[in-house]
């Protein structure tokens, strides 16, 4: 999909835009195929090292002001770059900003679905939201990294993906939260991305996935101020969630991975509230053990 993918960014409106393809050990044909695009792509290629680190290096090899993610299985519309960055024009002081967009099938074929955003914008424009680390975790706003346009700078200044800690999963959540803690962030309320669904993907991995989201709880639970009160604790009932998924795959005997820790049950635990805790306890081992007693009875 990715000559289709390409052909989609060089249609952009917004000029001049650089592209570099970044691959991240790939097996296939990706090498051969971008030659066929001559100097008009920069790829550069390294060992499987995951996505984080592959966003991370890409990133670093920019040399525009902006950087905008595009996988290679997505398209952009011709308006994407330029409808964010002028909404950058029009608020200066932001940080991040994120569009919506609409869902196709694994053929390409738009679904009539859409993304929905807990934002309403009146009017249509962008609205400047100014806390931008609690809209991305609680979440009032979801940025994903195919909707979204930020400066280099910045991400420069936050030190870019978090690699070590994230391999699977949620490197761009964690990646934007803490973009959004250096300022306020956009909401673009326009279809700046065509997200396919319906095919293989990385993400399909569920027990990894939920633990990538029990690393990204964990972590900014450990980052807040003890004065955001209400992010703590709707990231505690979020970590609830998490966890309590993570012991059903558990107890299905699923083969655990050498990179899970095996404490992180515990770990999940402590940074709960007591609330929070009491509902695990109850949810996960004494009810648990109750219907385990009826159905060895029956």
């Amino acid at each position: 999909m990715l000559q289709q993918t390409l052909s989609s960014v060089l249609e952009q409106r917004y000029q001049p835009v650089e592209i570099i393809v970044f691959d991240d050990g790939s097996s296939d044909e990706t090498p051969n195929l971008v030659t066929k695009f001559g100097n008009k792509i920069r790829y550069s290629r390294q060992s499987n090292q995951g996505i984080a680190a592959a966003r991370t290096n890409a990133c670093r090899m920019a040399e525009g002001e902006f950087i905008a993610f595009q996988d290679d299985d997505d398209l952009m519309p011709p308006d994407r770059i330029i409808a964010l960055y002028e909404a950058f024009c029009t608020y200066p002081s932001a940080v991040l900003a994120v569009g919506n967009w609409a869902y196709m099938d694994a053929k390409g074929v738009l679904t009539g679905k859409q993304s929905r955003s807990k934002i309403y914008s009146a009017s249509g424009e962008p609205t400047l939201i100014n806390d931008g680390y609690k809209a991305i975790l609680f979440p009032e706003l979801t940025a994903v990294p195919h909707a979204t346009l930020f400066r280099k700078r910045d991400g420069e200044r936050i030190g870019w993906f978090d690699s070590e800690r994230f391999f699977h999963a949620c490197s761009d959540t964690d990646f934007f939260a803490r973009l959004g803690a250096l300022g306020p962030i956009l909401y673009v309320p326009q279809i700046v991305s065509y997200y396919r669904t319906g095919h293989p993907s990385i993400w399909d991995k569920e027990f990894l996935s939920e633990y990538s989201r029990f690393l990204l709880f964990e972590k900014h639970l450990q980052l807040l101020n003890t004065g955001d009160v209400e992010l703590r604790e709707r990231l505690q009932k979020r970590m609830l969630s998490t966890l309590n998924r993570l012991i059903k795959f558990k107890s299905k005997s699923i083969n655990v991975p050498s990179s899970v820790s095996t404490d992180f049950i515990i770990k999940g635990f402590k940074l709960l509230g007591i609330k929070e805790k009491l509902s695990l306890l109850w949810s996960a081992y004494i009810k648990r053990n109750i219907r385990k007693l009826i159905i060895a009875d029956s």
